[in-house]
């Protein structure tokens, strides 16, 4: 099992303003938005979840666009609840790993009496996610990417 930084998501009510900044003040270059799946907000009105996640985010280049990355996603204060979990990644934003063994990082953390919410696949295509946090209340993401036959 091993773990690497793979992004470090912002958020904020305004996604002019946060990609204007990222894009134009800093400039790191977008990259295309990996693969989205339905979302329950995208599910109840039949979309697939691709034109509402273009509003909702956007993601650049911050060293390596396929293993090092910048979320930019608008808040959304209710997203837990709505999709039924006790921990919200787009309140405030997080920090993101990526492992090769999900399982044995869920074992981990149990073994060392920590609790994560357990998102399974539901942003990303093949993204298995659980979210936690540290002591000092920092939001921490850490997935891994499946293969089809491994989703189920």
């Amino acid at each position: 099992m091993y773990l690497r930084l793979h992004h470090v998501n912002v958020t904020s009510d305004d996604m002019g303003e946060l990609g204007k900044f990222y894009s134009d003040a800093l400039g790191l270059g977008e990259i295309a938005s990996p693969p989205m799946i339905a979302t329950s907000r995208s599910a109840d009105s039949g979309d697939s979840g691709d034109e509402e996640w273009a509003t909702r985010a956007r993601f650049y280049d911050a060293g390596d666009k396929d293993e090092l990355q910048l979320h930019a996603t608008r808040r959304q204060p209710y997203l837990a609840l709505t999709e039924g979990h006790t921990v919200n990644p787009l309140i405030g934003g997080h920090v993101a790993f990526r492992t090769d063994d999900i399982q044995a990082v869920m074992e981990r953390l149990r073994n060392n009496n920590i609790p994560f919410d357990d998102w399974g696949i539901w942003s990303v295509e093949g993204w298995y996610q659980i979210f936690l946090t540290d002591p000092a209340g920092n939001m921490i993401e850490i997935h891994q990417v499946m293969e089809p036959d491994d989703e189920s």
